[in-house]
């Protein structure tokens, strides 16, 4: 329920944060600066160890050009030191490639997950408006598809400073032999990425659309799967399998379409390579006859070429990887960017001081982001210590009330006083220090069971983590554990009966002792037996401080000491049960539709059974009295 209106609205229609386009230089430059300069040592490193090795392969064409010029020269020492020079030149270039690659690998996994690591932490922090703007599928994918896309992109882009390297040493080779040769091999590269470049525009916009689809691809697996138990019941497999095959297909349309761009790239490289060489051979046939070059010259600048052709074809995939890989960081940018409208306040309460738990609301309006107006001047005062029931039609506006008290969201007009001092005010941890939420799904997480009642409060010891179990009737459940208290949960798995897992968040909030606590229909998914137990708890726990709840069975509230009446986002009616009943106004109707007293039926209530209140009056008594049955209640 707490999450009820964004689910329907904001998730909706609210655009989640928007990703900017930017170019190569900025997108990687930001890499650079913000993730491998801290590691700065082994870059430092990997780069020496690049340039190393396109010397020793560069080189090779050089050595290969002194190797045929002593031979032409009749050096009886070149059938020593030819040989051990290529082995000395091959071992040094793998070597040099080993290490490189070993400590690269190294570098980019650390920042790969500290990319992770920030991701998560931003999405912590973020609003809950922007959070929930995106389903929790899509953005698993950003930690996934796309920052892998990333790794593998930025391992291309760094492994092409290689490339890049032998290329340059390659030239350099070719103008110790000729200048003319090396020019014209220089003005082929530049004339080259003419349409290199317009291949590369499509594959970046083929590669935003693939990363997109892919969030959607596992938004539909997610969501098949999730609800496979509703999907078979309905026989509804053929549906949900038509509606994930569209997403295959697109996703699918758009691989291919990339692969087919992709594939251009190296054809492109090898024809003009291919042109290159043939110019290249034919200026090396007019030199070789006019006596410009000799022999060894000639086999020296057949063999540079060689050794061009290879990287200008990885210089060409790493360009291609290194465009899908702008795709993938202008999504994580976008998240890493995205910002918070809810601002930290400065108000803190001094160490080991509390709220006294009074709240007043005034004049509050709140628009969700889609622009549905959820609230609409809304003023009402709650005082400290008393119970406080929300009651209304779904989409009232009571989990919006929720929403903002620990201010998930804030009010768009108005204020919302605690204490008498705006909600804004407070340093976000010290108003949500002060608030207590016991929910109708009680979430557990990775962890002991000690630790998920522990979370209740920062500093608890294992004494109090139990006696706040004894309180929550959980004591008894958690010891018959294998291992009790220190039992691991794993929340994928319902290891726990809905009743434990609520009596495991009463007990939370027990630790938590804050003085406001927020009651969201904490009973409505349990059996009679668990509900009898909970509510019971729930008595305890409420007593002496600011509770509010939320309850669509009205039994359940009674004996609340305000029931507030929501409608359409605004207050219609506040009072005791028996007040209203004489308004006769929407809580008068919803109590009749509910316990079946409507004229229709005579005012005779159907056959029904309420598990006691031991707060005031006992709740069967009241109804009793309200029916006019007197004090045998148990008649029914």
């Amino acid at each position: 329920m707490l999450e009820e209106q964004v689910t329907t609205g904001t998730r909706k229609l609210m655009n989640e944060p928007q990703a900017k386009r930017m170019t190569a230089g900025a997108a990687y430059g930001r890499l650079w600066r913000d993730w491998l300069v801290p590691h700065w040592g082994k870059m430092l490193v990997s780069i020496v160890l690049m340039a190393i090795v396109a010397v020793s392969t560069a080189g090779y064409a050089k050595f290969m050009e002194w190797i045929i010029s002593a031979l032409q020269d009749n050096h009886s020492g070149v059938i020593w030191w030819g040989p051990l020079g290529i082995i000395l030149l091959t071992s040094t270039k793998g070597i040099s490639s080993y290490v490189h690659q070993r400590v690269q690998n190294r570098m980019l996994s650390t920042v790969q997950a500290d990319m992770q690591k920030l991701m998560f932490e931003r999405l912590v922090n973020m609003d809950l408006a922007l959070l929930l703007a995106e389903s929790p599928a899509a953005l698993a994918t950003r930690f996934s598809a796309d920052i892998e896309l990333i790794r593998n992109a930025s391992t291309q882009v760094l492994s092409s400073i290689r490339s890049l390297l032998t290329l340059i040493a390659t030239v350099v080779v070719i103008i110790s032999i000729d200048w003319m040769m090396a020019a014209t091999l220089v003005i082929v590269v530049i004339l080259a990425f003419g349409p290199i470049g317009i291949t590369g525009a499509k594959i970046r916009k083929i590669s935003d659309h693939t990363q997109n689809e892919i969030a959607h691809m596992t938004e539909a697996v997610n969501e098949g799967l999730s609800g496979i138990r509703m999907v078979r019941t309905y026989q509804l497999e053929a549906w949900v399998k038509r509606s994930s095959d569209k997403v295959f297909e697109r996703l699918l349309s758009l691989r291919i379409s990339l692969v087919k761009w992709q594939a251009m790239i190296t054809p492109m490289i090898e024809i003009l390579a291919g042109l290159s060489i043939a110019m290249l051979l034919f200026l090396v046939a007019w030199r070789i006859q006019s006596g410009a070059i000799d022999l060894a010259g000639f086999i020296g600048l057949i063999s540079a070429l060689g050794v061009a052709t290879n990287p200008a074809r990885k210089l060409g995939g790493a360009y291609a990887l290194a465009l899908q890989g702008m795709a993938a960081l202008e999504r994580v940018y976008a998240l890493y960017d995205a910002e918070n409208h809810i601002k930290n306040g400065d108000f803190s309460f001094a160490e080991g001081e509390k709220a006294k738990g009074e709240i007043t609301f005034e004049a509050v309006d709140f628009v969700y982001p889609d622009g549905y107006q959820a609230l609409h001047q809304v003023n009402l005062k709650i005082e400290p210590g008393k119970t406080y029931a929300f009651v209304g039609r779904s989409g009232a506006g009571k989990s919006t009330i929720f929403n903002l008290l620990p201010r998930l969201f804030d009010a768009t007009n108005g204020q919302i006083k605690i204490d008498g001092l705006d909600v804004r005010e407070h340093s976000l941890e010290a108003l949500r220090e002060q608030i207590s939420v016991v929910g109708q799904d009680s979430v557990l997480l990775s962890g002991t069971v000690l630790d998920n009642i522990g979370f209740g409060r920062k500093v608890a010891d294992r004494e109090a983590v139990i006696k706040a179990a004894k309180a929550a009737a959980a004591d008894d459940f958690i010891t018959a554990l294998p291992n009790g208290y220190d039992t691991q949960i794993d929340p994928a798995k319902n290891a726990f009966s809905g009743g434990e897992r609520q009596r495991l968040s009463i007990a939370r909030a027990i630790l938590r002792d804050a003085p406001i606590l927020l009651l969201d229909e904490p009973t409505s998914a349990l059996d009679a037996q668990s509900e009898s137990t909970i509510r019971s708890a729930l008595d305890d726990l409420s007593e002496g401080r600011t509770t509010l709840v939320i309850a669509h069975r009205l039994a359940t509230i009674l004996d609340a000491d305000q029931i507030v009446v929501m409608d359409k986002g605004r207050v219609e009616d506040q009072g005791t049960h028996d007040e209203l009943l004489a308004h006769d106004g929407i809580y008068a109707e919803l109590f009749n539709l509910q316990f079946d007293l409507s004229p229709s039926n005579g005012g005779q209530r159907r056959g029904r059974s309420f598990a006691g209140s031991k707060r005031k009056r006992g709740m069967m008594e009241r109804i009793s009295r309200f029916i006019g049955f007197g004090g045998d209640s148990d008649s029914a």
